[in-house]
């Protein structure tokens, strides 16, 4: 457990940014552990859209993940901000260090040892579902149906960066009424990273610009408990306090993540995601 993963209580100071709540108390933070943490009645989500989320498993090795990564650049040109990727880079050996570049987390290998296992890349999921598809091509057709759906739950996030911490707001509300046992996860992620990555042909290209890295997941890696009834209607609120201690990111380039999955299946409902 990364001890600088807290859930912190909302100050008042926040209220006017993160529109949350009732229930103010102050300089009380909870330690991540699996645990629900502070949630309390938010004001409700302006934007209800259901958005879909892709996981592309990669590595600066792989020699047809710049394809991939292509073909999911034009799919995020394609549906705007209803498209939200990150890029886990695999610590196997297509993710190797090259002339000391490495893009690898720990947090990734978590991920992708349970969500992918073994196995050739590039290699992608879409809102979790465990169909592990090529994302070379093929990517409106997972994401369409997605789209298409009624949400189940609207998820907004903001972010207000103070020196190296940011403090994160995230509202919930609930369309339908879910049974499931929730968790939020939140992670932040990188675009505009310039490094190694081999190539089609074989080469290295060592200028090649690397989009939407994960970079480090603040909730615990699966996530926080989300406390809510799951009745439609239901509006909960929480607040993330994150001290930013890796040097090397452009935090100007960084973007918060978050995403409602069911905990037992750890398929995502619905995702969002602001500017660090």
């Amino acid at each position: 457990m990364k001890l600088n993963k807290v859930l912190s209580v909302v100050a008042l100071s926040l209220i006017s940014l993160f529109a949350a709540c009732d229930k103010i108390e102050s300089d009380n933070y909870l330690v991540f552990s699996g645990a629900s943490g502070e949630w309390y009645d938010g004001n409700g989500v302006a934007d209800k859209s259901q958005r879909a989320f892709l996981d592309k498993f990669t590595g600066i090795r792989c020699v047809n993940c710049p394809t991939a990564d292509e073909a999911i650049h034009a799919a995020m040109e394609q549906y705007g901000d209803k498209l939200i990727a990150v890029a886990i880079h695999d610590s196997s050996t297509f993710g190797m260090p090259v002339e000391g570049f490495d893009l690898r987390t720990e947090d990734g290998n978590t991920w992708r040892n349970t969500l992918r296992g073994s196995g050739g890349l590039p290699a992608a999921l879409v809102m979790r579902d465990g169909d592990i598809f090529t994302p070379t091509s093929g990517i409106q057709a997972k994401v369409d149906p997605i789209l298409a759906q009624s949400p189940v739950v609207a998820i907004s996030v903001e972010s207000q960066l103070s020196d190296r911490t940011a403090n994160i707001g995230i509202n919930l509300e609930f369309l339908q009424t879910c049974n499931d046992n929730l968790n939020l996860t939140v992670f932040i992620m990188e675009d505009g990273i310039i490094g190694q990555q081999f190539q089609p042909d074989g080469s290295h290209k060592s200028d090649y610009v690397h989009n939407h890295v994960l970079r480090d997941v603040i909730t615990d890696v699966w996530g926080a408990e989300v406390d809510a009834d799951g009745q439609a209607g239901t509006k909960r609120f929480c607040n993330i306090k994150h001290t930013i201690e890796q040097n090397n990111w452009n935090l100007s380039n960084c973007k918060v993540v978050a995403f409602i999955s069911n905990r037992s299946t750890k398929a995502i409902l619905n995702v969002a995601e602001c500017e660090l």
